[in-house]
């Protein structure tokens, strides 16, 4: 019974160790991939500078826009080559051309990530729509879309198992101290009889539920972390494994504690719980 109850309370750390490891992980590149994006407004060639720069300054206006930058084409070119300055046949390519194939830009920045979507529709009916020759908004819409989804997954499918094996380590803890106050019930009328407090009586029990939360805790952490190297790529893809170990490596003291905190926590509750119903104290 003991083992089993130790085995419960380390699983439900586990879950909660490794849901918690994710979605720190899934948080960054979320945030990594927020800073990144923004909404690019190219303009036709045929507009002229002094358009462009008004556009600018009317955008700026907005309560939704955090900055933007205007891209000249000269500065779009130079970008493109230096981008691009390890491979000459594209280098060559564009050379080739007698005039400066791209086009000017305003790059938007959002005051918050969910504000993209106001800032295209704005952008789309603004009185300069004949002047835009295309947004390149669609595309990032889609990876913070996917982003979003995947962390409300992982913390939705965490809290649902974390809970359900919460609540069966309470349970089984919660027998495995049964037993022991019942094989401990001839003990327990004697320190009565002779005048023990309640809490004298309880905090044996107590400290076993501690001990268990306590065991669970240090197995818990000894095997996250190949676990960790095991799920992740199902998760979130190998593409983010050496980011989560290296979050996990980071945090990993902050982890122990949590695992340790929770552990004890539900060893204390389960013993609570035991006394309260089987001592009449």
């Amino acid at each position: 019974m003991t083992v089993a109850a130790v085995s419960i309370l380390t699983l439900a750390l586990l879950i909660i160790s490794v849901i918690l490891v994710i979605s720190i992980s899934a948080n960054m590149g979320l945030k990594y991939v927020q800073d990144k994006i923004d909404i690019r407004v190219y303009f036709k060639g045929n507009v002229e500078e002094q358009d462009i720069m008004a556009f600018r300054s009317e955008i700026q206006k907005y309560k939704e826009v955090k900055a933007a930058e205007y891209i000249s084409k000269n500065k779009a070119l130079d970008d493109f080559k230096a981008a691009n300055a390890g491979k000459p046949d594209i280098l060559k390519a564009v050379e080739a051309v007698e005039e400066n194939p791209l086009l000017a830009s305003v790059n938007i920045k959002a005051a918050n990530p969910e504000q993209y979507d106001i800032i295209a529709k704005s952008v789309e009916n603004s009185s300069y729509r004949d002047n835009i020759a295309s947004i390149n908004y669609q595309q990032y819409k889609l990876v913070i879309d996917r982003f979003n989804t995947t962390i409300k997954t992982i913390r939705k499918t965490g809290a649902f198992l974390f809970v359900l094996f919460s609540l069966i380590a309470i349970l089984i803890t919660f027998n495995v101290i049964r037993m022991t106050i019942f094989n401990h019930g001839t003990e327990i009328e004697i320190m009565r009889l002779v005048g023990a407090s309640n809490n004298f009586i309880r905090l044996p029990f107590v400290f076993e539920g501690v001990i268990y939360g306590i065991f669970a805790a240090v197995i818990s952490i000894i095997l996250l972390y190949p676990i960790m190297k095991v799920v992740t790529p199902y998760v979130v893809g190998s593409a983010y494994v050496q980011i989560i170990q290296a979050d996990f490596i980071r945090y990993f003291v902050l982890i122990f504690i949590a695992q340790l905190f929770v552990g004890v926590f539900l060893g204390i509750i389960s013993s609570i719980l035991a006394i309260r119903r089987y001592l009449k104290v």
